[in-house]
């Protein structure tokens, strides 16, 4: 089962200490990424991309078709985690 996670244009997620941000969000199902502030990553609803070693990630729209989601496959071992936005 794949975790989701519901994104934006800026949102950060930890990735077994790699940090991704969402660059871009094309339309609901196709989503630029970078991870540790590499190249670009075009993620879509139409297969899964792998990002990291044993982790892949797809892109979707959340139930009743609101919201920008990336959903992530990984081993357990693997911490997946929102990194929130510190600005008060």
């Amino acid at each position: 089962m794949a975790l989701s996670i519901g994104v934006s244009i800026g949102s950060k997620i930890l990735v077994g200490g790699h940090l991704l941000v969402v660059k871009n969000l094309v339309h609901p199902n196709l989503i630029v990424i970078s991870v540790d502030r590499g190249e670009d990553i075009v993620i879509s609803d139409k297969a899964n991309t792998e990002i990291l070693p044993g982790v892949e990630v797809f892109s979707g729209i959340g139930m009743g078709g609101g919201g920008n989601r990336l959903a992530f496959t990984a081993p357990k071992s693997i911490r997946i985690s929102r990194v929130e936005d510190d600005r008060r």
